[in-house]
């Protein structure tokens, strides 16, 4: 049996100074990154693609990573993008685009040890409209279900709940819904609105449904504060699962850990795996 350790971690643009959270800087996230000691690692939010820092991709490869990138065309977080962190030899980085907002996401193929192909696809939806997310999960569907004999992992930040969990039953409720539209904070009420949609658990339920994937963590541990960029007085406290990691039937889940606030609003979550 081979051992993987995957990550998931929204970093909130941590990695580029000046990207989005105001609470962490590169340093942090690179000493985030050594204590991981992760095999892959999904960043959905690496910063500002453009003005990262020369000396901080080198720091990552000095730890051993391959750095595929794709910067986001998207008006609300301009430059901002992703970025799949590789320990294994990569052979292929694909970068296909999602319906509505363009924005793409990687799917990427590498090599372990013994020469076995693993398939990593690295996504972030859309966070505004359910709508929207349904018709972005169909395109990542159809890439998951294109290969479907190499291990593969689909990781990210999805902006989306399990309809059967606590908080999202409350998201989605009309007395949610009301008390979203009172919100006198112009941030947080936008905050508490996205938050409603998230609540309706279509997205996770078609990519379980439609795929031959599972979610790895059955205990379903929540991911995310409020505590972000323009709220930093906001709790910590975690509020709702909404980053995942799903794989296919060759991996056995024997280790999974969502750390503690780290900079940005999302927790890293580690997957140690079997296979």
């Amino acid at each position: 049996m081979t051992k993987l350790r995957v990550v998931t971690w929204n970093a909130e643009g941590m990695f580029v100074e000046g990207s989005k959270t105001r609470r962490a800087l590169p340093h942090d996230a690179l000493a985030v990154l050594r204590k991981l000691k992760a095999d892959f690692v999904v960043v959905p939010e690496f910063g500002n693609i453009a003005t990262a820092h020369e000396e901080i991709l080198l720091a990552i490869r000095s730890l051993g990573y391959e750095i595929s990138l794709a910067a986001y065309d998207d008006e609300r977080s301009p430059g901002v993008g992703m970025a799949i962190l590789s320990r294994l030899p990569v052979t292929s980085a694909l970068r296909h685009a999602l319906p509505e907002t363009g924005r793409p996401y990687i799917e990427l193929h590498a090599r372990d040890e013994a020469g076995e192909q693993i398939r990593v696809i690295g996504v972030h939806l859309d966070d505004r409209a359910e709508d929207t997310r349904l018709k972005q999960i169909v395109a990542v569907i159809s890439s998951v279900n294109s290969d479907i004999s190499a291990p593969t992992l689909v990781m990210g930040d999805f902006n989306a709940m399990h309809e059967k969990s606590l908080f999202a039953r409350f998201a989605r409720s009309s007395i949610a819904g009301r008390l979203a539209s009172l919100v006198r904070h112009e941030q947080l009420r936008s905050v508490a609105g996205r938050v409603h949609e998230m609540g309706y658990g279509t997205t996770i339920n078609t990519m379980l449904n439609d795929t031959k994937l599972r979610d790895l963590d059955t205990k379903h541990r929540r991911t995310i504060s409020a505590k972000q960029a323009g709220l930093e007085w906001a709790p910590a406290l975690r509020l709702a699962k909404i980053d995942w990691i799903f794989g296919s039937k060759q991996f056995k889940v024997i280790g999974y850990r969502v750390l503690r606030d780290v900079g940005s609003d999302h927790r890293p979550v580690v997957a140690d795996l079997q296979y």
